[in-house]
């Protein structure tokens, strides 16, 4: 069938499916539009590949363009897939860029004539109850505490932005319309990831060809040479955006009240320029500091001067200029309460989710998985029996080791941010792993196994250690200088730690007597608190909020602990289900699973099942919660993804 332009305007595509052109087996079924720009139309869709279904987003240009631009539209938008396409070769990929996954073109009938519409289809990013725009949360923000985002979440997007066009720009290709619409994001708090989108008017630098004469780009975010032509468009000019959007974060307002190009040229040309300190949404932090806000205006100002030779060179050099204002990076990292405070708004209510469960990918892998890392976006770092393995949403592939020599005595791996893991092994190994590398600096016990930590070792870290002989160790770090170990003896094996808080982790595994094992490890103190255990062989997953001060564990026979402040309840489920692997949500909602089957607590309530198939026999052995989403991986490579077709947090269940 091929759609016209009188079949449903602005719609023709909704329950048709798109093959693909480069991967065999592979389509794409269009199921819903999720909004329309000026040159594209946005399509949700599910790929349907023989190893599995993903959630993607299929953008197809408008026919008017492909009309006024002829062949030119399919020249953009090969050239803009082959360039983006590089950002996908390294794994893992970059996190601060919306991720290329296929290309292709459609026929379409327009007004007498067929056309060839290109496409595009993206990755999905699930936003959550904050909203899956910059501009959804920094409105969240402002409603829900009166001020835009503080320091430390400002830092953290102004870094990943400029991480993002960094990686663009060196792949040649300038995105010409940044603006807080098009930067997409997922997680919460300290997991929260921004991510770089909708390049449907990007292009390749130096590809004379464009969609027409018209400009494009939004006015109070466009750059004053991608509207008047004096100079040519480049990475100046979406560091010009960039400085819009950082005002933006910090302030809930823009930087030039425009409507119009012609206003938006205006505007750009004369010296006057807002500052921080007019705006009653810039957080009290923020406020209190006032060169640091001067400082800000400053490099604000220059970054959006009208001629792009006198701006920063790159958004590297542009965020390198503010970060040292935004915060001070000896300030605490974790999440404000004031964000905290925010949350627990939806966190009240028992949110109605109906849910839909897909396999990613089968199970049945010969390579075995023995730790899992997230993030927001649903990928994730593996350790396995054949080294390093990375699931970008659609497939796993082999992540670069360089730097060791044996990739398969790495044990476990732990996210620190969107590009560092803390990975650990045999031999004592114990380093940071990111950009394709290991420094495995902080190894200094080769007679010792490394099998779990939790924290970050620059600020306070502990991890499991194993000995030849005799009973398991914790190794406190704090600031990278190692702690005196403290000896386990109650304990045959510890198979997990999670951090309670500041001062206190919650150590479990087996005990010496073949039952459960449950312990509060204080580092600083080198105290261990035995806890009350439920009933089984072992505890064999934990995992924690640390800003609720709330951390869980499952294990054997249904058993679950629960530590909130200073209270600890345990009970083991009905049917003593084998649970291997367990998660919290942001807003305090938990989760489990076990071989077949996946369990469910939402706002205190009575666990349910909340999936189950027998032919999945394989452990999950990791869970990934985030609100609306979540992901289970199984020991063998099963993928099992739910996501919500309906979520309000204001609603009753």
């Amino acid at each position: 069938m091929q759609p016209s332009a009188g079949s449903s305007p602005g719609l023709p595509f909704v329950g048709t499916e798109l093959p693909s052109e480069v991967h065999g087996g592979v389509r794409y079924q269009i199921e819903r539009v999720l909004g329309q720009g000026g040159t594209a139309v946005a399509y949700f869709a599910t790929r349907q590949a023989p190893d599995g279904q993903s959630p993607v987003v299929v953008k197809v240009i408008l026919p008017r363009l492909v009309m006024e631009s002829g062949d030119h539209a399919q020249t953009i938008v090969k050239k803009e897939a082959v360039a983006l396409g590089r950002l996908n070769e390294r794994v893992p990929p970059t996190p601060f860029v919306v991720r290329l996954m296929d290309t292709g073109s459609v026929s379409f009938a327009y007004f007498g004539r067929s056309l060839q519409l290109p496409w595009i289809a993206l990755e999905y990013v699930n936003g959550g109850v904050e909203g899956t725009t910059l501009e959804d949360r920094v409105g969240h923000s402002v409603s829900a505490t009166r001020y835009a985002f503080d320091p430390t979440r400002a830092r953290h997007l102004l870094d990943s932005l400029s991480r993002g066009l960094t990686e663009i720009h060196a792949v040649g290709v300038v995105h010409r319309d940044l603006t807080p619409g098009n930067v997409l994001c997922c997680g919460s708090g300290d997991s929260e990831m921004f991510k770089i989108s909708d390049f449907g008017i990007a292009r390749p630098m130096g590809l004379a060809a464009t969609f027409g004469d018209a400009i494009v780009g939004t006015p109070g975010y466009i750059a004053p040479e991608q509207i008047g032509g004096n100079a040519p468009v480049g990475p100046q000019s979406d560091v010009f955006s960039l400085a819009g959007i950082v005002y933006f974060v910090l302030t809930g307002q823009r930087y030039f009240e425009v409507s119009t190009p012609t206003q938006a040229l205006v505007a750009a040309g004369t010296p006057e320029r807002r500052s921080l300190l007019d705006a009653a949404t810039l957080c009290p932090e923020l406020r209190s500091r006032e060169a640091a806000c001067q400082a800000i205006d400053l490099a604000l100002a220059r970054a959006t001067a009208p001629d792009p030779a006198q701006r920063p060179r790159s958004a590297k050099l542009f965020a390198e200029s503010l970060l040292p204002w935004i915060e001070d990076e000896s300030r605490s990292s974790k999440p404000s309460r004031r964000w905290i405070t925010s949350m627990e708004l939806f966190a009240s209510g028992d949110p109605s989710v109906k849910s839909a469960w897909t396999m990613r990918h089968p199970p049945g892998d010969d390579r075995l998985l023995t730790s899992v890392a997230w993030n927001a976006s649903g990928h994730c770092l593996a350790a396995s029996t054949r080294g390093l393995v990375y699931w970008d949403g659609v497939r796993w592939a082999p992540a670069s080791t360089t730097g060791l020599t044996d990739p398969s005595q790495i044990r476990f791996v732990r996210r620190l941010s969107a590009t560092r893991w803390l990975v650990g092994g045999d031999r004592g190994l114990l380093g940071e792993y990111g950009d394709d590398s290991l420094d495995s600096s902080l190894s200094q016990h080769e007679s010792v196994r490394f099998t779990d930590a939790h924290g970050d070792p620059k600020d306070m870290c502990v991890v499991v250690g194993e000995q030849a002989e005799g009973p398991p160790l914790l190794h406190g770090i704090v600031a990278k200088r190692w702690l005196r170990p403290t000896v386990v003896e109650d304990a045959a094996s510890i198979s997990d730690i999670a951090r309670i808080d500041d001062e206190r982790w919650l150590v479990v595994g087996r005990a010496v007597q073949g039952k459960a094992y449950a312990a509060i490890y204080r580092p600083l103190q080198w105290t261990l608190e035995p806890l009350e255990v439920p009933e089984g062989r072992a505890l064999l997953a934990a995992t924690s909020r640390p800003e609720r001060r709330i951390a869980i564990a499952v294990g054997t026979k249904g058993a679950l602990l629960r530590v909130e402040r200073d209270r600890v309840e345990v009970q083991n489920l009905e049917g003593d289900p084998d649970l291997a692997s367990v998660a919290i949500d942001v807003l305090g909602n938990e989760w489990a699973a076990g071989a077949g089957s996946v369990w469910g607590c939402r706002s205190r309530r009575p666990w349910k099942r909340l999936w189950e198939n027998s032919t999945w026999q394989a452990p999950f052995i990791s869970l990934l919660a985030e609100t609306g989403m979540v992901v289970a991986v199984t020991v063998d490579g099963g993928v099992l993804e739910s996501r919500a077709t309906v979520f309000d947090p204001t609603r009753p269940a």
